[in-house]
């Protein structure tokens, strides 16, 4: 009861009626105590009459004096914060049942004075949650949310510049990463003003590769450092500065190795990044459906076989047994990315690679000429039900599917002594000799989403 009446204490003393102002709160003012809940409220009360009103000398009101300057509203509301910022936001959160708009005014511009005056301007987490109240207020004058919202991207761009001068990846930077946590729950703008700012800042003291590299000693969320690597491919510094581009791939690259890239970062920040990549690892990314093209031949495309359950790679003549939807493996491997392949036509039948049988690689190695053993391929892929994952290589004219576990074999096809009639099976290699085989071994990715 005590704390309810304390608030409607602060309620009558901060959001009276125009005409009624605290002229002379003296420096020890029991007012202050609202705010601790220690005073009692009587007491108050009666202090605040003999404190507050329009007084001549005598004691009488006078006529002229309605109203007070706002310059003498703000020092009377910086008085009662004191210094302390929970004060403030007390008042901040109390402004909206203020009868004036010059109160209401008074109380915007006497806060953000006092939050200048105080440690907590250094620190733009302080001043983003100021900006994010004045911004549920819709009388806040526009100039100074401007100048909130430039001093908290300014103050955000002096912190986030640290890790760029520096080398180290085990350096700590706490503050650092209180504010890009902070900044997962604001909106992306936030980080797009404060990257335009930063890049100004850390590119006229740092080479651009060193600023690309740096990227890695944050610890910034998927999204975070999409955003980043695409706001530095923008700068005009990183045309020229083909070091720094590699870098920035490099980066990409470690962005979409990471299992919960797809579920972390939205759509439209995807589809920018995958402007950034070849054709081939763009429509792997973005299609629902892909087709897998031996580039060898102009229409050998991986399907079931029609009389067998092996694999063939040819003119599937139905687009639908030809279209593969991707499944993406959750598990972090050291093998790099890993893929299943499945076909709705097929009943969800996966591209399945079989261990060959011991038996068969011992009669490979027993043979005594290393070009015969070279020569040696297995038909050990077929189409079952039974999820398999392949990892998957980016090349600049396909992709290249080994298998997951220690890539030692290799998919490949269009090797005509190697069908059989209709079937024209693919194989595997040995996964050491795709440079030997790279055309039978190499895949174009192609878009068939548009398959029912």
């Amino acid at each position: 009861m005590q704390g309810s009446m304390n608030l409607l204490v602060t309620l009558l003393v901060l959001l009276a009626p125009q005409g009624v102002w605290l002229h002379n709160i003296i420096r020890d003012s029991r007012l202050l105590a609202i705010f601790n809940g220690t005073a009692p409220a009587l007491d108050v009360l009666m202090h605040i009459e003999t404190s507050v009103g329009r007084r001549s000398p005598a004691g009488a009101a006078t006529a002229a004096d309605d109203s007070l300057p706002t310059n003498d509203l703000e020092t009377i509301i910086r008085s009662e914060v004191a210094g302390d910022w929970q004060r403030g936001q007390l008042i901040l959160s109390l402004t909206n049942r203020a009868k004036t708009d010059e109160l209401k005014l008074a109380i915007y511009e006497a806060l953000w004075q006092e939050l200048q005056q105080t440690k907590q301007i250094y620190n733009p987490l302080r001043i983003l949650d100021f900006y994010t109240q004045l911004k549920d207020h819709n009388d806040v004058p526009s100039n100074l949310l401007d100048t909130v919202y430039s001093t908290f991207i300014e103050r955000s761009t002096q912190l986030l510049a640290a890790p760029f001068h520096t080398s180290s990846r085990t350096a700590n930077f706490p503050l650092v990463d209180n504010l890009l946590q902070r900044l997962t729950f604001s909106k992306l703008d936030y980080l797009r003003d404060i990257f335009d700012l930063l890049y100004d800042i850390v590119l006229a003291l740092e080479s651009p590769e060193s600023v690309a590299q740096r990227l890695g000693n944050f610890t910034a969320n998927l999204t975070q450092l999409t955003l980043a690597n695409l706001q530095l491919l923008k700068r005009p510094e990183i045309a020229n500065a083909t070091d720094a581009k590699k870098c920035i791939q490099d980066n990409i690259q470690k962005l979409l190795e990471e299992t919960n890239f797809e579920t972390k970062v939205e759509i439209s920040l995807r589809q920018e990044l995958y402007q950034h990549i070849s054709e081939d690892e763009r429509i792997f990314y973005s299609s629902q459906k892909i087709c897998l093209r031996n580039v060898t031949q102009p229409n050998s495309y991986i399907y079931e076989c029609p009389t067998t359950y092996l694999i063939c790679s040819s003119n599937a003549s139905d687009p639908k047994r030809a279209a593969y939807s991707i499944q993406r493996s959750i598990q972090n491997n050291s093998a790099g990315l890993q893929f299943a392949f499945f076909n709705a036509f097929w009943n969800n039948r996966y591209i399945v690679m079989e261990s060959v049988p011991v038996t068969a690689v011992a009669q490979n190695l027993n043979t005594t000429s290393l070009a015969t053993q070279r020569d040696v391929i297995f038909k050990n892929v077929y189409s079952k039900s039974n999820i398999y994952w392949w990892h998957v290589v980016f090349e600049n004219d396909g992709v290249v599917l080994y298998d997951s576990s220690n890539r030692t074999s290799v998919l490949c096809g269009g090797d005509p002594s190697h069908w059989d009639g209709i079937e024209h099976h693919v194989y595997t290699r040995n996964g050491t000799d795709y440079q030997r085989y790279r055309n039978e071994c190499t895949w174009k990715v192609e878009n068939c989403s548009d398959t029912a």
